[in-house]
């Protein structure tokens, strides 16, 4: 089923319902598959497409209804760890917590994070917990999202899935903090695009648990609840930095200045810097993001 996907987005529709045709005869069970993947629409009105949709009804008729649920899971994830540099484990250190982007992976963020990290900090940088296809395919390599975009999961659970991730994120700054050798002091979330987003969701569900977030090109999805607890972020003293791009073709900056707008109203500490450039972080932003953290830190 995911090579007839592959297929068909790269436009070899004869290959893709050659690929769906095998994977019917091995098995494939879902009998709604245009609402399923809304892109074997138009593919499944030719007379191939039809053929082979009376054989999915046959075949699913013959073994019998099949449903799909979707239920929370707990499983090993990774995260990277980056050390300042003359680290030294006998030292202690503060704790930054690093989110990567849609359809990207830690890594891709190292050479920027390198730029900013102060040298009492360590970074702790998690794989999004979902594996974005097409995007891993294209670049031979992992790609993640904490949206869980290949699940094809109703829109009703969108909630859950975004909350499930910024669960696992938390959990990965709880176990850096029981292994690695850290300051008794409360550690500051850095997250770019899609991480900037998971690093306000971040905080808004464990307010008490960090001291500040810096949100670089944030998106935002009202799934995340983070507007309505705000007043939490107020009462426990955290602060945010929002830096964005005031040309960026990915995130409008008026999404910026709305998150900014709602961040006055419910009094909570933030700063807003909109930078001249796009989506990715100019050097402008990237040292105000460095003085920004070292001066945060130094007042734990």
């Amino acid at each position: 089923m995911l090579l007839a996907r592959c297929r068909l987005r790269t436009g070899d529709t004869a290959r893709a319902l050659e690929a769906l045709s095998r994977a019917i005869q091995a098995g494939l069970s879902d009998t709604a598959l245009a609402r399923t993947y809304p892109e074997f629409s138009a593919p499944l009105r030719s007379r191939q497409g039809r053929l082979l949709q009376q054989q999915l009804l046959s075949a699913a008729a013959e073994r019998g209804p099949v449903a799909v649920e979707f239920a929370p899971q707990e499983r090993f994830g990774r995260y990277y760890i980056l050390y300042p540099p003359g680290y030294s484990a006998e030292r202690r250190y503060h704790l930054i917590v690093l989110l990567h982007g849609n359809s990207q992976a830690p890594e891709m963020l190292f050479r920027w994070a390198r730029q900013w990290q102060p040298q009492d900090a360590i970074i702790v940088a998690p794989e999004a917990p979902y594996v974005r296809l097409r995007p891993t395919l294209n670049a031979a390599a992992l790609r993640f999202s904490a949206l869980g975009e290949e699940l094809q999961a109703p829109d009703s659970l969108r909630e859950d899935i975004i909350i499930s991730s910024a669960r696992w994120y938390h959990s990965v700054a709880e176990h850096a903090r029981r292994t690695l050798p850290l300051k008794r002091a409360l550690p500051v979330v850095v997250g770019f695009s899609q991480g900037g987003f998971m690093a306000g969701v971040l905080l808004a569900q464990y307010p008490y648990a960090y001291a500040g977030a810096a949100l670089v090109s944030a998106s935002y999805y009202p799934e995340g609840k983070v507007i309505e607890r705000l007043h939490l972020l107020r009462r426990y003293g955290v602060e945010l930095l929002l830096l964005h791009g005031r040309q960026d073709p990915i995130v409008p900056p008026q999404t910026a200045e709305l998150f900014a707008n709602a961040l006055q109203n419910a009094g909570v500490a933030h700063e807003l810097f909109l930078f001249d450039g796009e989506h990715w972080a100019s050097p402008e932003a990237t040292q105000r993001l460095r003085q920004w953290l070292v001066r945060l830190l130094q007042r734990q």
